[in-house]
């Protein structure tokens, strides 16, 4: 995100090959004030999202044409505070632990017209007027190894 001095990133402590509802996840949820000055870290949180690509079609009223694309969706599936109401100094790093279970469900959307299913797990933070997941975002998002089509 622009204009934000905060990086977020993670580690993972032994990353699993794969995960299944209700399994823990854990590690550390690295933030970083590469700024000048102290910021109030208003909190800071994780989010697990399902993620996909959906065809949309969309037809003009007046030519009847119709035009294929594809969009992007994203649906919560769980948060958790790791931290609020917290300071960070300049140039001070912090690491903090967490440990999450996964959701009790999932299922990959199987339709012809969804693609690219994923579970991505977001590192967030919020010390200004708008949550993100700091300076550079793909740093502060991991995409999980889920197992597909499980119902419990």
């Amino acid at each position: 995100m622009v204009g934000t001095d905060i990086y977020c990133g993670y580690k993972i402590e032994k990353a699993p090959e794969t995960l299944e509802p209700n399994d823990e996840i854990e590690g550390s949820f690295i933030l970083e004030n590469r700024g000048k000055k102290e910021k109030k870290l208003k909190k800071a949180f994780i989010r697990i999202n399902e993620l996909y690509l959906e065809k949309v079609i969309y037809k003009d009223p007046e030519t009847g044409e119709e035009t294929k694309k594809y969009e992007e969706r994203k649906k919560t599936m769980k948060t958790e505070e790791i931290v609020k109401g917290d300071k960070i100094k300049a140039g001070e790093k912090k690491e903090l632990d967490f440990k999450m279970k996964m959701p009790s469900s999932w299922s990959k959307k199987k339709r012809n017209k969804i693609k690219d299913w994923r579970l991505e797990m977001w590192f967030i933070q919020k010390s200004a007027m708008v949550a993100s997941r700091g300076s550079h975002k793909d740093d502060a998002t991991c995409v999980l190894p889920v197992i597909f089509n499980i119902f419990l």
